[in-house]
């Protein structure tokens, strides 16, 4: 039987990507099959010797469902599972959860538990490059609420809290209960989507890139699409975030992304000014070309400089959706 499900995860993608499916016959629950895949080829001389290397890149495979239903009087019980392929000695297969949730959604707003993005990694981080970003992005044991389209216009809320007590998630964590939270703010309307956001620990658990820990950030982000024609495939979308990492400085992103036809263009650049180190920049160029909506090919590029220190990446990715 085991063996009949695993054939049926794989090849359901492959005849109904992205389909959804009534469970009932009156249509008042469904669910949808989705994922992705991404592999290629990496050129870089980030290791030990600092020389040029080239790999096969196993960028990501990642398989989900998610289903709702409806609850009558406006309310809805939804769901998703979302599995990942981590790279491990001896494994293969789906080893991941990357996301595993439950919740209920109606007027008062929607309520979701269990291992999610947090408000931060929702809100914040909308420029198209930002390796250098912090904050936790999907931990487990995460409590959620999210209130949309306030009163009818385009401003949002959303906090949510990670419920620790056995500091499982939040190692070494000083209280018995909530070990972690975050809230955020945004507004979306005429070519902006705005965002603010905080997020704290009750211990220093927030890696930074350039190592060690801090337990608060907070941040603005921002996204201006200047002109959009639909019927031509042609956008053009800035972006800007800022964050101050507690005890350690601020880090900054931009990016321009520009899309006509088939194609997009990207450019990025972001820094981490740190206070008692050498400042990290990184310039970012990108290209892709979609041979359909859901399958395209990209190739990007990344140098990397921080004092006398320099060194790049490139990816050349093949991409498809379901």
């Amino acid at each position: 039987m085991r063996n009949h499900l695993t054939l049926l995860a794989f090849v359901l993608p492959t005849v109904v990507g992205g389909t959804t499916f009534a469970a009932d016959k009156d249509g008042s629950s469904s669910a949808t099959l989705y994922g992705s895949i991404s592999q290629g080829v990496t050129v870089t001389d980030r290791n030990k010797e600092e020389k040029t290397r080239a790999d096969y890149l196993s960028d990501h495979v990642r398989v989900g469902i998610k289903g709702e239903e409806a609850l009558g009087n406006g309310l809805q019980a939804f769901f998703n599972i979302y599995m990942t392929h981590k790279e491990k000695k001896e494994s293969s297969g789906l080893n991941g959860l990357r996301e595993g949730y439950i919740g209920l959604k109606g007027n008062f707003g929607k309520l979701t538990l269990g291992r999610q993005a947090t408000v931060w990694k929702s809100y914040m981080g909308k420029s198209v490059f930002d390796d250098a970003a912090i904050g936790l992005a999907r931990p487990g044991k995460v409590i959620r609420y999210d209130l949309d389209k306030i009163g009818g216009s385009g401003f949002k809320f959303a906090v949510d809290g990670i419920l620790d007590g056995r500091h499982e998630v939040i190692k070494g964590g000083k209280t018995h209960a909530f070990n972690a939270y975050d809230a955020a703010i945004g507004y979306k309307g005429h070519g902006l989507d705005t965002s603010l956001g905080y997020q704290r620990t009750s211990v220093d658990a927030i890696e930074t890139e350039l190592g060690g820990k801090t337990n608060e950030i907070i941040g603005a982000s921002i996204a201006y699409t200047p002109f959009e024609n639909k019927d031509k495939k042609q956008s053009l979308e800035l972006a800007f975030d800022y964050q101050h990492h507690a005890s350690f400085g601020d880090f900054f992103a931009t990016s321009a992304d520009y899309s006509f036809g088939s194609q997009k263009l990207r450019a990025g650049w972001e820094m981490l000014d740190y206070d008692k180190q050498k400042n990290w920049q990184q310039f970012h160029l990108g290209h892709r070309y979609y041979f359909s909506k859901r399958t395209f090919t990209e190739v990007k590029g990344a140098y990397r400089t921080q004092g006398d220190e320099h060194s790049y990446l490139t990816k050349i990715l093949l991409r498809h959706e379901f």
